[in-house]
């Protein structure tokens, strides 16, 4: 099966429940709108206008004599919300500027995030129903539990409080039918395999380690080709990455995902080979150095 990117991101709920089922955005939208409120995710007005004035759509609305804030929500009906009024940066003390929310943010939404059943029950929604044993078995995968086998409670629950609501009753009927065999997978093995916990959580680039996690899937890679650890066909991406997130902190799943051939091709760049190399040549130091032998 091809890994695909299952991630709930706001931005793409957002953009296909506009474009989709644009007579339920609204519910939708208050959703949103209470995540990025929690969050303190806004946009200053004066940076949103600076990010957008230059759009073509907006520019031909603010040559009709729209002022440039209306121009840009005009432009972009169901994304910007204005949230409230903060200080102006660089202003009196008595300035401010409106503060806006953008449903379109790029933000991954977790397990640890309010709201978190709702916005994956929209994920369910959005997804097609050929590809819906797929999704499951992802999140089933990756869930945040020591035990695997709490992912079925959970989905029971969130299509209790959701499902005859926002989901389709055939969408429902392949879920449960999902459930019920993945019940006798975890009854025949008597046991679930618990996940392995990360000890430390990795921030981008915070020197930890030599390589960051892009780097770290390039040597993964690398690896791999000279045999220096099993090749793909003896060991997964899946199981590639647990073994370096425990080595290194970083996300099993992110490192699942960057060893895919097309991620492995992106990463592969001129610093990022740099860097990689520059880490393996530590290594030839440090056993030139200290490793002798007896």
């Amino acid at each position: 099966m091809e890994e695909n990117n299952y991630t709930i991101n706001l931005r793409d709920l957002s953009i296909y429940e506009s474009l989709i089922f644009p007579d339920s955005f609204k519910e939708y939208s208050e959703m949103a709108e209470f995540l990025l409120r929690r969050k303190s995710m806004f946009i200053l007005e004066d940076n949103l206008i600076e990010l957008h004035k230059d759009e073509p759509d907006v520019k031909d609305l603010m040559e009709l004599g729209n002022i440039p804030i209306g121009a840009i929500t005009a432009a972009f009906p169901n994304r910007f919300l204005r949230e409230g009024m903060h200080p102006k940066i660089g202003g009196t003390e008595d300035e401010g500027v409106w503060g806006w929310l953008d449903l379109w943010s790029d933000y991954v939404i977790s397990p640890q995030d309010e709201l978190y059943d709702i916005f994956f029950t929209y994920k369910l929604k959005h997804t097609d129903i050929l590809e819906l044993d797929n999704i499951l078995n992802y999140f089933f995968e990756n869930y945040n539990s020591n035990n695997n086998a709490d992912f079925i409670r959970f989905l029971k629950l969130t299509l209790r409080k959701h499902g005859n609501r926002l989901l389709l009753p055939e969408q429902l009927e392949t879920i449960n039918e999902w459930i019920t065999d993945k019940e006798k997978e975890v009854a025949l093995s008597g046991t679930v395999e618990p996940r392995t916990k990360v000890r430390i959580k990795r921030e981008r680039d915070d020197k930890v380690t030599l390589l960051n996690q892009e780097q770290t899937a390039l040597l993964i890679y690398c690896l791999r080709e000279t045999k220096v650890i099993l090749k793909d066909e003896f060991l997964n991406n899946k199981e590639a990455g647990q073994a370096f997130s425990i080595l290194t902190g970083y996300s099993a799943d992110t490192l699942r995902q960057n060893l895919n051939k097309s991620e492995t091709a992106k990463t592969a760049t001129v610093k990022n080979v740099e860097v990689v190399e520059k880490a393996l040549k530590e290594v030839l130091k440090y056993i030139e150095r200290n490793i002798k032998p007896e």
